[in-house]
């Protein structure tokens, strides 16, 4: 396909996972990099959601939307009313492809016409790119962002979802992951592609701008952690005991948990089982914008627990906050974390965690918070993502 002058690209991206009217969190670093893009080609948006038949009274509702400068299509469509294996299966995937037929007919109306299709999360809708591809010509671009691939989730799994997976794969264009860690676990399973690229998740503008200041007077240290609340993955249950093993001995420090998810409830309860008080601990909940971009602020370092991860995009906001991190050595977070701006430990690993915290508190583990800064505002802004991301596409327009 040849460039056609000065005229932009047109992208349609297709997201698996996306901010919903259910959930604001799911997907928020697809939408980072889409608006990233959008400075230098012209982006549209469509994601679908399954809602229970009860839920909502039409098959499909379709919500299209300007997003920060991003046309979006929203389309929420019914799950079959009864559940009959095979039919209930079949009839879900149907509307699960129509549902993106209605988005895309929308979001091509508004970008007049379609250069390049971006996928976000495989495998279904891997399947409507490469049928644009083969009967439209329209080349395509994956990201993939799931950690199912990692060795210690193996949730990848079925042979005719590898075999559907693999073909989708090999004909894209360029295939972005956000680490080498993940791209390494996706060949590994097969999934070849001449053109693998790293592409990091968007710090926003909230973050980069923040002006960073001390913190004033003889103030607790306060650590963070921001989640999804999913404690088979992100171990907070772990990370509580360490911080009550620590709280019996030194009184200078506080945690503050930030996010809501499946455990949250859960975790707020065993926190009060384990004796810890509201002088030790805080559960702030879902903070967004503005106010968690304040709170990390207020923070001297974040930690994370996990026990298996890709690479969470609080790691960057971290750093672009100079903020240093403390973090398991799990999925590729050791890529982005080292001994100038963190520490890393082993998953699971509880005592190794609580020396770590205890030599932060005494002063004998520290970091130049503004070189921490600096790098990562360099790295991670939306300008240098999204000419990463143009670069991929006008390779992929031009060949």
């Amino acid at each position: 396909m040849k460039n056609a002058g000065v005229q932009k690209i047109k992208v349609l991206h297709l997201s698996r996972w996306y901010p919903n009217r259910y959930d604001p969190m799911p997907g928020l670093f697809i939408q980072r990099h889409a608006e990233a893009v959008s400075k230098y080609c012209d982006v549209g948006l469509v994601y679908v959601h399954a809602v229970d038949y009860s839920e909502q009274s039409q098959r499909y509702e379709v919500h299209i939307q300007q997003v920060n400068g991003v046309p979006t299509s929203k389309i929420y469509y019914q799950n079959p009313c009864k559940n009959i294996f095979l039919l209930s299966k079949l009839i879900k995937m149907y509307r699960f492809y129509k549902a993106n037929k209605i988005g895309i007919r929308a979001i091509r109306t508004e970008l007049e016409q379609i250069d390049i299709i971006h996928i976000h999360i495989l495998t279904r809708l891997g399947l409507i790119a490469l049928y644009y591809r083969i009967f439209h010509r329209i080349p395509y671009v994956i990201s993939e962002h799931w950690s199912r691939y990692l060795p210690l989730t193996n949730e990848f799994k079925g042979s005719f979802r590898k075999w559907v997976t693999r073909i989708v794969v090999k004909y894209a264009s360029a295939v972005t992951t956000v680490t080498q860690n993940l791209a390494n676990a996706m060949q590994n399973h097969g999934l070849k592609n001449a053109n693998y690229n790293v592409l990091a998740n968007v710090v926003t503008d909230d973050f980069l701008s923040y002006p960073k200041t001390g913190k004033q007077g003889n103030t607790k240290t306060t650590f963070i952690h921001v989640s999804c609340f999913e404690d088979k993955s992100k171990n907070i249950s772990g990370m509580l005991h360490v911080i009550l093993s620590l709280s019996k001995k030194r009184h200078d420090f506080q945690f503050k948990l930030v996010g809501e998810g499946m455990d949250f409830e859960f975790l707020k309860q065993y926190a009060h089982d384990l004796g810890l008080n509201d002088e030790t601990i805080e559960f702030t909940g879902l903070l967004e914008g503005k106010r968690l971009v304040n709170e990390m602020a207020s923070a001297d370092a974040l930690v994370v627990f996990s026990h298996y991860e890709n690479f969470p995009v609080v790691i960057n906001e971290s750093f672009a906050l100079g903020i240093p991190v403390i973090a398991t050595a799990v999925g590729g977070i050791p890529e982005f974390v080292n001994d100038t701006n963190g520490r890393l430990l082993e998953a699971a690993d509880e005592t190794a965690l609580e020396n770590l915290l205890n030599k932060f508190l005494d002063g004998t583990l520290v970091f130049d918070r503004q070189s921490i800064q600096n790098k990562a505002r360099h790295e991670f802004s939306p300008d240098a993502l999204g000419k990463q991301l143009y670069g991929i596409y006008k390779e992929a327009f031009n060949s």
